[in-house]
């Protein structure tokens, strides 16, 4: 796969599981059904019934492992036909036509690690442990 298009499929992927919960997911789930009735292959009912599933999700849960599995998913979809860049271009775009100014970002931490991030505005960080002990403190 080249790389335009494992990009795009991160994307994709992307754009569909920040859609969930909020309301854009109507939209996001037609744009998947849709490419997800025209695919070939075995996964196609494994990945609807994902599809349906990631509808359960709660709003702002968005988690690295669902990125990666519909990041994969759209891959191999488009590994077996580039047909679906277009497709998937849409899915990528959901959100970001009537704002242009909404950035999309997925962060994630494993490990005991933390993530501290901030799209838009500042961001204060004190680190140590008396910095967390002083919030308790009179």
């Amino acid at each position: 796969m080249n790389e335009e298009l494992a990009e795009l499929a991160a994307s994709g992927a992307t754009a569909l599981v920040t859609a969930v919960g909020t309301d854009l997911w109507q939209e996001a789930k037609r744009l998947m059904s849709g490419i997800l009735a025209r695919a070939r292959g075995g996964r196609r009912d494994e990945l609807s019934v994902a599809l349906d599933r990631q509808s359960t999700a709660a709003r702002g849960a968005v988690d690295a492992g669902s990125v990666r599995y519909w990041t994969e998913a759209l891959s191999q979809l488009l590994d077996r036909d580039p047909e679906f860049a277009q497709d998937v271009r849409a899915l990528a775009a959901l959100g970001t036509r009537d704002r242009p100014d909404i950035a999309i970002q997925v962060n994630s931490a494993t490990d005991s690690g933390e993530v501290f991030a901030v799209q838009h505005g500042t961001q204060y960080f004190a680190a140590g442990p008396k910095s967390r002990d002083s919030r308790e403190r009179p």
